[in-house]
């Protein structure tokens, strides 16, 4: 298990180390030569260097270091309602000491005007937005409801790290939030199915609000039609929506991600498609799946243009991956 989970983390490390690199190293070089100016040896303005850059990067990334957790993190509930959110909560307190010394006239007022607009706008921005236009560039997609759509999820999101990120009351606010939204969507939907709103109630905590969308997944594999009649008729195949389905309890109820496992089968199986692009598969290995790069529904379109027995498996995987989104 060790060996696989260190695997497992090899493409985070890659990254990581690429940001270290390119982003740590300018900082690092700077910071060096306004040592050499302040008088420092070579071998001292390395060291006190390398030391501010520690710091500055434990004071805004995740750090486990006891003086970097809040008692709020560290308690009990904290664990359960807070768990994933040590970046947000680092930014808020970022966010919170520079107002709070601007307020009362500590430090230079540029520099805390700079961390307020950065830490609680701009990076949560950059962050949430990124993605949503690569994927805009990507499908060249001109609807004006989908981009109305993209810019509401942009300021969704950036606006549960800012309400995550102030602590338990602040997770409980976008959980109420989040689930009042829900049930407006459902309410326009034409069959409401008021199961996800009790879902999402349980956002106030990741972990069991991961666990329970799993098992509902899996649940529905067994209750759609469609679906129910997969399980039987695609025998031992990845279009069998019963492999994911069992993943999905083996990972609720033991943290083992076999769920993943068979997610990640059927995308490299789909990246090694000859109709595949270049770039989706690329995607696929990196993790996006077939929904999120729009590929069902545009598979969906060419099967009912050009092949008429294709049609009922494309839906069918259209189907599988809306309730695995869920």
């Amino acid at each position: 298990m060790s060996a696989i989970l260190k695997f497992g983390f090899t493409p985070t490390q890659i990254a990581d180390s690429f940001a270290i690199a390119s982003g740590g190293a300018t900082f690092y070089r700077n910071r060096i030569n306004k040592y050499l100016k302040e008088g420092l040896s070579q071998q001292e303005a390395e060291q006190k260097a390398f030391t501010d850059f520690q710091e500055i990067a434990e004071e805004t990334q995740q750090s486990a270091r006891p003086d970097r957790i809040s008692s709020q993190q560290a308690s009990s509930l904290g664990r359960l309602i807070l768990a994933f959110g040590n970046t947000p909560m680092q930014y808020a307190r970022l966010t919170k000491k520079a107002t709070l010394d601007l307020i009362n006239g500590r430090g230079d007022w540029k520099t805390n005007i700079s961390k307020i607009m950065y830490y609680s706008v701009i990076q949560n921005i950059i962050f949430s937005a990124l993605q949503q236009g690569l994927f805009a560039l990507l499908f060249d997609d001109e609807d004006d409801d989908k981009e109305k759509s993209r810019l509401f999820r942009i300021g969704n999101s950036s606006l549960d790290t800012l309400l995550r990120g102030a602590g338990v009351y602040g997770a409980a606010a976008a959980t109420v939030k989040n689930m009042i939204l829900e049930i407006i969507d459902q309410q326009k939907s034409g069959r409401p199915d008021y199961t996800e709103a009790v879902i999402s109630a349980t956002a106030i905590s990741p972990p069991i609000n991961s666990k329970l969308r799993k098992l509902n997944s899996a649940g529905k594999t067994f209750t759609y039609k469609q679906s129910k009649e997969k399980v039987f008729t695609e025998g031992f195949s990845l279009e069998n929506p019963a492999f994911l389905a069992g993943g999905q309890i083996i990972s609720a109820a033991t943290n083992l991600p076999a769920d993943r496992v068979v997610l990640k089968a059927d995308h490299i199986k789909t990246a090694m498609q000859s109709e595949t692009e270049l770039w989706q598969a690329i995607a696929l290995s990196l993790g996006w799946s077939e929904w999120d790069l729009n590929m069902i529904e545009k598979q969906t379109k060419k099967s009912k243009k050009f092949d008429p027995r294709n049609t009922n498996r494309n839906i069918n995987r259209g189907l599988k991956r809306k309730k695995v989104k869920r």
